[in-house]
């Protein structure tokens, strides 16, 4: 085993453990999810806008993990611009959402 092998491994096992850690922390309510998608200010309305964000993050997450998983060269892996352009999109629109929930706001007060 090469030591870029041995790293690699480590690395792995490091992100897996982490990933186990978190899991178990929101699985028994250590770390708090509560209102993750609903709408600021109202906890019985589930917000579109956090929910694509949310899918689309953790699409580019796994995907990214995956390749860095299988990567065997030394260098950081690519990412393809769709993803890029999705997750990028994702943001553009949940701020959109949240610029006209402020406008309509400010416009009721």
């Amino acid at each position: 085993m090469t030591p870029g092998h041995i790293l690699h491994l480590e690395l792995l096992g490091f992100i897996y453990c982490f990933a186990a850690l978190v899991a178990f922390q929101i699985f028994t309510r250590r770390i708090n999810m509560v209102g993750l998608l609903s709408q600021m200010g109202n906890d019985t309305n589930v917000s579109p806008g956090r929910v694509q964000l949310l899918l689309a993050t953790i699409a580019v997450s796994a995907t990214y993990l995956s390749a860095v998983a299988s990567w065997k060269s030394g260098s950081v892996p690519d990412i393809s611009s769709n993803w890029i352009h999705i997750f990028g999109g994702s943001g553009g629109i949940y701020a959109i959402e949240k610029a006209w929930v402020a406008w309509k706001q400010s416009k009721s007060t």
